[in-house]
């Protein structure tokens, strides 16, 4: 067989390769042209993998999973619309005061900065030379407004939300159809038992970390809601519910609730230093959160490499704008649990993982092209347990290899 160029691998491994990335970039093609509909299957599959934990637990109280469905998805969107409702009253109000808000802010940078004076002296030039006889007659083409693009996408919006909303109650109430089918589709025991066990670490991990960041989250908002209103900022529960959303999504979420207190300080205050307070503030509090508390509440097991989550987010951002931002942390969860469990997927588990302890060669070989003399020495605490190390029990109920049922309870 005729080898390749330059590793000696035959024709077929490039053509193998050759096809795997055309598939690639013809997948991410249409996720970006039926993204209308991939973003709300997207989002209630994830929604419904989320929730599981909760239908399984009412389930054991006796409820069946229609009525647990019906339970949960109303608790959730009730959750949703309240949520909403207080950021739309406050954002009605600032958006009601924008051309005061923004007028102030522009005297505040300019009082602070002064490099606002050469541009405010060409206006003025201009007004003048508009306002005399030879200047050219003005043309004003008036933009769209807030409430007219408000009223194009509240009906594909409302769409997108009936969409994810039924599809999700429906995936919640169906019960364990899914596990069943992939069990039944599965060629073989070793399929079968497989696939249950990825399905099943996607499920609790996204389920795992998505209650555990939603209870932190609840937490922080509460204590920048009360940090805003102890420093006598506007509105702090806008803040509050503000900061309570926005965590979900990493980095960018917690720049843009910085600058918005920065913004809203140096209109609210006239002291420079009183006005940089509402920034710190949040900064200290997101710092807190993010570098001590989320490591401990969401454990090794869900740790991921910095890099990963930025690239994913950025990947996401760009493919699906906010929603993409949104989803990209839960889809590199998933993405992860089923690399974890997928042995020809090891060397993508341990490029998202976080640090994880090397070999004595791996160690030797790292600290001897490394300026870094402690690469590769790592805490116990800070040590990840691979997944091909992990222990398996084959006396466990319901891992028996004559039976794989029992995995779906």
């Amino acid at each position: 067989m005729k080898k390749g160029f330059l590793s000696g691998q035959p024709d077929s491994a490039y053509t193998h390769w050759a096809i795997i990335g055309l598939f690639v970039m013809m997948a991410v093609g249409a996720l970006s042209f039926a993204q209308a509909f991939f973003i709300p299957v997207v989002f209630a599959v994830l929604l419904a993998l989320i929730l599981s934990p909760i239908r399984r637990f009412l389930g054991r109280m006796g409820i069946g999973p229609g009525i647990a469905a019906g339970i949960i998805m109303t608790a959730f969107c009730l959750s949703a619309v309240f949520t909403l409702f207080v950021i739309s009253n406050s954002l009605s109000t600032i958006l009601s005061d924008e051309p005061q808000i923004m007028n102030k802010l522009q005297q505040r940078i300019n009082e602070m900065t002064g490099v606002l004076d050469p541009v405010r002296e060409a206006g003025k030039q201009l007004e003048k030379m508009q306002g005399s006889p030879d200047a050219p007659e003005r043309v004003v083409v008036r933009e769209e407004g807030i409430f007219s693009l408000w009223a194009e996408t509240t009906p594909y919006v409302a769409g997108q939300v009936m969409l994810i909303v039924v599809l999700a109650t429906f995936l919640i109430a169906s019960g364990d159809m899914f596990y069943e089918k992939l069990v039944q589709v599965m060629p073989n025991l070793a399929s079968k038992r497989n696939s249950v066990r990825i399905a099943r670490e996607m499920e609790h991990q996204l389920s795992r970390y998505f209650l555990t960041i939603t209870a932190i989250n609840l937490v922080l908002g509460f204590v920048v809601g009360m940090a805003m209103w102890v420093l006598g900022m506007p509105d702090p529960v806008f803040f509050g519910v503000a900061a309570f959303a926005l965590n979900y999504i990493p980095y960018v979420g917690s720049i843009v609730g910085i600058f918005f207190a920065f913004m809203m300080g140096i209109v609210t205050y006239d002291n420079i230093w009183m006005s940089l307070a509402p920034p710190f503030a949040y900064w200290l509090i997101n710092t807190i959160e993010g570098q001590f508390i989320t490591p401990v509440a969401v454990g090794r097991r869900l740790k991921l490499n910095a890099v990963a989550v930025f690239l994913s987010l950025a990947f996401w951002a760009w493919l699906w704008s906010f929603v993409g931002m949104f989803l990209s942390t839960p889809m590199l969860i998933a993405l992860a649990a089923f690399a974890e469990r997928t042995p020809q997927l090891g060397w993508l588990n341990t490029f998202l993982e976080g640090r994880r302890p090397c070999t004595d060669e791996d160690t030797a070989i790292v600290q001897d092209v490394m300026d870094d003399s402690d690469a590769c020495d790592l805490d116990d605490k800070d040590m990840d347990v691979p997944a091909e190390e992990e222990a398996e029990d084959p006396e466990k109920p319901g891992e028996d290899d004559d039976r794989v049922a029992p995995a779906l309870s």
